[in-house]
């Protein structure tokens, strides 16, 4: 997962002075003349941070499973510790990383708690924007009965040239997301809260990103 995913968190206002004043309200990245393209919304709710700080909010990162499990860990855990005790933040706003529509959302379910996931298409304004993603080709191994807590849904990889999806799911927030299914969502839009609700010891928020067919 790329940097970039630290976006959803975000510093209590009172506690921040940015270079630039970050908003909610996503900014359009700037297109060549003459471009029929729409513009992907990049938006940084982080523009107060220097980028050591941001490796810092870092306290899970992404551990590749081993084929034939979801272990160790599928995301990657973000959170604001309060540097005099140590202690993590419960209740900073979790803003979406992009632009798209919820698919997904649970109510204090095992492990991610109360979640929300959100359907952003990859092969529109991401591809027009020259975004570079890396997305790696499935494994042909066929893996063994039971080996993945996930449902078996029997679905096959989308085949070359097909259309694609970017799904993010935010787990562990404090309550509810503020979104529901079907719901529009705005680049910088607040989800929710972060929590410790699910399988979470300490309050932070649990970023998981998949590439997958549309719909």
């Amino acid at each position: 997962v790329p940097p970039t995913t630290g976006l959803p968190v975000i510093r209590a206002t009172e506690t921040v002075t940015p270079t630039t004043a970050p908003s909610a309200t996503p900014q359009n990245t700037p297109t060549t003349a003459g471009s029929a393209e729409l513009p992907l919304e990049v938006c940084s709710p982080l523009a107060g941070y220097a980028l050591p700080e941001l490796a810092g909010i870092v306290v899970n990162p992404y551990h590749p499973p081993r084929l034939g499990s979801d272990d160790p860990h599928q995301g990657v855990d973000l959170a604001e510790v309060d540097p005099v005790n140590g202690i993590a933040l419960i209740g900073m706003p979790v803003q979406a990383l992009l632009a798209g529509k919820v698919v997904g959302q649970a109510a204090d379910r095992f492990p991610y708690g109360n979640m929300v996931m959100i359907e952003t298409p990859l092969d529109g304004a991401i591809a027009a924007s020259n975004l570079a993603l890396i997305v790696p080709t499935p494994l042909p191994e066929r893996l063994p009965p039971g080996a993945l807590t996930c449902p078996d849904l029997n679905v096959s990889p989308p085949a070359a040239g097909a259309p694609r999806s970017l799904y993010v799911l935010y787990g562990h927030m404090q309550n509810l997301p503020t979104v529901s299914l079907g719901d529009p969502v705005s680049c910088g839009q607040e989800l929710g809260t972060i929590g410790d609700s699910g399988n979470a010891l300490n309050p932070h928020l649990h970023v998981e990103v998949r590439v997958g067919p549309p719909g």
